[in-house]
């Protein structure tokens, strides 16, 4: 059980002096010496955890889309159902201890570790299956919907991951607006 426990905190370690590392020097300046100088680790401890800074930099992207992924039925369901309050509260509960990381590694675009990208597929994906079952009878092409809806989505996440708890009144409002603007190109309803 020691074992298990100083694997854990070593991976921490590494972590959470990556992700400092990232917001200062960026990605592609940063070594694994910077990292394991940083950690206060070993290159063989490092090395031990994982292939590379790649490596780390994609296990760290997949285990917060992988959280994402978990939640992001229920905040695509309240989006269509025009709960923008409680999708903005269970946002911020979801992100709360998260939130730093995820907006350090939303600035970092790798081809095969995108955290921001994984977000934004996964609700474009959602938006076009949503917008295909609605069987639209709109002359817009549902790609460009599905666009609108995701960027609506990406953009308040963003803006949480960014302001937090600071600057939330107001915000359910706008979303809500263009929410139903969307909604109505879905509908295929005409001004």
């Amino acid at each position: 059980m020691g074992q298990d426990v100083r694997k854990i905190k070593t991976e921490r370690d590494i972590q959470a002096a990556f992700l400092s590392l990232l917001d200062t020097k960026g990605f592609r300046h940063l070594t694994v010496a910077d990292i394991c100088q940083s950690a206060l680790t070993s290159r063989s401890t490092f090395y031990a955890h994982y292939l590379d800074k790649y490596d780390l930099l994609d296990q760290m992207v997949a285990h917060y889309s992988a959280i994402f992924a978990s939640r992001v039925d229920l905040h695509f369901e309240q989006m269509i159902a025009g709960e923008i309050d409680q999708m903005i509260t269970d946002l911020l509960g979801d992100m709360a201890e998260n939130r730093q990381a995820i907006a350090i590694l939303f600035k970092v675009h790798e081809p095969n570790a995108d955290l921001q990208a994984n977000f934004r597929a996964m609700l474009l994906k959602k938006w076009q299956t949503f917008i295909v079952a609605q069987q639209p009878k709109t002359a817009a092409p549902i790609e460009l919907i599905a666009a609108m809806g995701t960027t609506v989505q990406m953009t308040l996440i963003e803006w949480e991951i960014t302001h937090g708890e600071t600057s939330v009144a107001g915000v359910a409002d706008a979303v809500n607006t263009i929410r139903e603007a969307v909604l109505m190109q879905v509908a295929g309803d005409e001004k």
